[in-house]
């Protein structure tokens, strides 16, 4: 059963929701900068044995914000998925987090276990349990080139962060400055559009006006955040932290096996890299429902 896009009030936010499918319900949850169509290529196949929920995270492409001073955190985007399931009179519900999504994950098992029946947490970037790593430098690198070339150089760079093998010239500064002055144009051209016809930005358009929300307010959040481990350990229902086999060496890819260790949790492998839904979605597809059918 596809129900489109629904608009479902939370805290301070619209947030742009799309349910399809029969079958227990689970929840995929996008990574910074990303939204709902991130997953679209294999909520089809998910949607064979499962009621499968995407959404854009609160502030990010469709999900606005009612004011700028409305509060983006951790908690509140853990309460956003409990919204979302009392909306579709949903019990509860298996979540899937990738990245920041899966940051998102661990803070929806500690505030909100009462409405899962699972989770997979996949390559949360927790950097914080790893002081004066190589990965907790790269995000500071990261943050660096927002804060010191803008919001859409960064984003350029955050895109390379998330590839198994990003092109070079996605990591020089040349790079940045020629792919960021391509996004601008494309953010012009679909905001000319946007006053034309009233159609909204879509595609990369829409996922690069993320940009400024991703750099400016969620990467802080995302770079700090320390999970209540002594809150973890009191979970009762099953879940698994999970890592690309392609990862390796990638700055989200040791943090799960950090947390795995401190929490005695095995840390579970999908085939690609940190975004496999998107390039093999079939491969992701099965090996999800395997992990989900053995919680």
């Amino acid at each position: 059963m596809t129900t489109g896009g629904q608009l479902v009030r939370a805290a301070g936010v619209g947030l742009h929701t799309e349910k399809t499918g029969t079958g227990p319900a689970l929840v995929l949850i996008s990574g910074g900068g990303g939204d709902a169509e991130m997953y679209a290529d294999v909520v089809p196949l998910l949607a064979k044995r499962y009621t499968v929920i995407t959404y854009d995270r609160r502030g990010n492409s469709r999900s606005k914000l009612d004011d700028a001073a409305t509060p983006i955190g951790l908690p509140e985007q853990a309460d956003d998925v409990a919204a979302i399931l009392d909306h579709y009179s949903i019990d509860k519900a298996y979540v899937f987090g990738n990245s920041g999504g899966a940051i998102i994950t661990l803070e929806v098992l500690a505030r909100h276990e009462d409405r899962l029946l699972g989770a997979v947490v996949h390559e949360p970037p927790l950097v914080q349990l790893m002081p004066g790593s190589p990965e907790q430098r790269r995000f500071t690198e990261l943050r660096k080139i927002a804060d010191n070339e803008g919001p859409l150089r960064g984003f350029v760079a955050f895109g390379a962060m998330t590839m198994s093998n990003p092109p070079k010239v996605f990591e020089t500064r040349a790079g940045r400055i020629a792919f960021a002055a391509m996004l601008k144009a494309a953010l012009t051209t679909s905001a000319v559009r946007q006053r034309i016809t009233g159609r909204a930005p879509a595609g990369m358009s829409r996922l690069a006006g993320n940009a400024e929300i991703l750099f400016r307010r969620e990467l802080p959040e995302f770079s700090l955040y320390e999970p209540d481990i002594e809150r973890l350990r009191e979970v009762r229902v099953p879940w698994r932290l999970a890592v690309g086999e392609q990862s390796v060496g990638r700055p989200y890819y040791r943090p799960a096996f950090v947390l795995a260790a401190r929490l005695g949790l095995p840390c579970v492998d999908f085939p690609g890299g940190h975004t496999e839904f998107q390039l093999h979605p079939e491969g992701f597809a099965l090996r999800l429902t395997e992990i989900l059918d053995h919680l």
